[in-house]
């Protein structure tokens, strides 16, 4: 007993020692943990942007949707420029011959596809490799739902996409963006209180040789409006019941069908067509393998072309009108290559038969369109003469009556990759089109919330910046 005494008084003591000796460090140094604490904090890296805009209440997706997991948001954008190492091997294709471009382009898909389909194309959850989202585009009334992150685009016009459907319909779309694509994020959004736009101004700024960009695009049209939408991939998506119907109490939840895939890959090859970028579009067909599972079916994309250029020297004025019934292909450009394929279901494209997507506007191209791309967003993105013209019994444009105008040719003009449309007005946010978006809503909502303006909003143009609202924003979207 008294061996078991001494023992439990030494063990007393050396706890009693050990606790003031702790005591001690904590009272005598509270100063130096309070400010690693904060240093650690001010180290730490930020991943506060809202994941989305719209949703039904919590309490109703634990109720409805047990088994689900709302949208996240993928914001851990990398500090450093990745190595050359990690360059796509696609870049060895060569895009611009006539006889490769397919090859190209399907290896591009299969480049944002891998490790994709598997998670549903949760970015976090791939395990090849890293994909990110753009900030802010969970702002104002085309914000984006909760279910998989898709913001609001365009509508869709009766009969643009063949003679059966005949109702409107609309489109949400979600982004993704690669490590080269994800570094520039960082520059841009490392200050999430002031982002920097000269991010993707050139020449110091930009995306870099490396930059693959991809968007899924899905609309609530179904099989009974257009055929090649059988065999559907499917995603739940908390949206408008029609393009004009409802804001933001007014939104419920669809099945949305994926119709379009988007890319932009930014290539340094492409300097010498002017431009320095890539772009290609797929349309959805279910006709082709409606066997496939649910994931699978995303492979039922189908590449409608590519698009390096805008042929400014080509000025064959014709409109492939609505509704479809046929590919009209323009073999006078050389700047762009459209799929012959019978896979392919019919399309519009574009101006005189440049690259556009089934959802996108027949008198307009994808690098025209996205060549507008600049902060403050002082370019329409279609310019009125896009819309002047005569028009078939549908309503649709069978061509124009106003492309000798300086505004028309401008569009159709080659701009150099990281420089603004108007460049004494803006900076450019470098054919991304979400980059300017992501930029008008933040300074929307920081106006809104602090009230007054900031210099930096007018450090970099001449004249005061033109501040589109909401009408300006859905005016825009309707026209694209």
């Amino acid at each position: 007993m008294k061996i078991l005494a001494k023992k439990t008084m030494l063990l007393g003591i050396t706890t009693f020692l050990f606790l003031s000796v702790v005591f001690y460090q904590l009272s005598c140094k509270p100063k130096d943990a309070e400010e690693k604490a904060l240093e650690a904090i001010a180290q730490a890296d930020f991943n506060g942007f809202p994941d989305f805009g719209r949703m039904i209440s919590p309490k109703d997706f634990d109720t409805e949707y047990p088994d689900r997991s709302v949208f996240k948001l993928s914001q851990n954008y990398p500090k450093t420029m990745p190595g050359s190492d990690q360059i796509p091997k696609f870049f060895e294709i060569p895009f611009d011959d006539k006889n490769k471009w397919k090859d190209w382009i399907m290896a591009v898909r299969d480049y944002c596809f891998e490790g994709m389909i598997d998670v549903d194309f949760v970015a976090q959850k791939n395990k090849n490799r890293d994909w990110y989202h753009m900030p802010w585009l969970h702002w104002g009334d085309l914000a984006s739902e909760g279910f998989h992150g898709l913001a609001k685009e365009a509508s869709i016009s009766p009969y643009q996409l063949e003679i059966s459907q005949k109702d409107t319909g609309q489109v949400y779309a979600l982004g993704f963006y690669n490590n080269f694509a994800g570094h520039v994020l960082h520059k841009m959004w490392k200050n999430p209180e002031a982002p920097n736009a000269y991010a993707t101004q050139g020449p110091e700024g930009g995306f870099p040789h490396g930059t693959v960009i991809f968007k899924l695009l899905f609309t609530d049209l179904d099989s009974t409006d257009v055929s090649y939408l059988k065999n559907p991939f499917v995603w739940d998506a908390y949206v408008t019941p029609t393009w004009n119907g409802g804001k933001d109490d007014g939104r419920v939840v669809k099945k949305m069908n994926l119709i379009q895939m988007d890319l932009m890959v930014r290539d340094t090859t492409a300097d010498k067509y002017g431009t320095g970028w890539i772009f290609g579009t797929f349309c959805y067909n279910g006709n082709i393998n409606g066997g496939k599972s649910m994931k699978e079916r995303v492979k039922n994309l189908v590449p409608v072309g590519i698009q390096f250029g805008n042929d400014p020297d080509v000025k064959d004025n014709f409109i492939n009108p609505y509704p479809i019934t046929k590919t009209i292909i323009n073999t006078n450009l050389k700047q762009t290559f459209i799929n012959p394929s019978a896979d392919l279901p019919p399309q519009h494209l574009g101006w005189g038969g440049r690259l556009d997507g089934p959802v996108d506007l027949n008198t307009a191209s994808c690098m025209s369109c996205h060549g507008t791309g600049e902060f403050p967003q002082v370019a329409a993105l279609v310019p009125k003469e896009a819309f002047a013209g005569k028009r078939n019994k549908y309503g649709a444009l069978e061509y124009l009556t106003e492309t000798d105008r300086p505004a028309f040719k401008k569009y159709f003009t080659n701009i150099k990759c990281g420089t603004a449309y108007d460049p004494e007005l803006a900076t450019s946010t470098d054919f991304s089109l979400q980059v300017s978006l992501a930029l008008q809503y933040f300074w929307q909502w920081k106006n809104s919330n602090v009230g007054g303006y900031y210099f930096s909003e007018y450090e970099r143009v001449v004249n005061q910046v033109r501040r589109g609202g909401d009408f300006k924003i859905k005016e825009v979207a309707k026209k694209k």
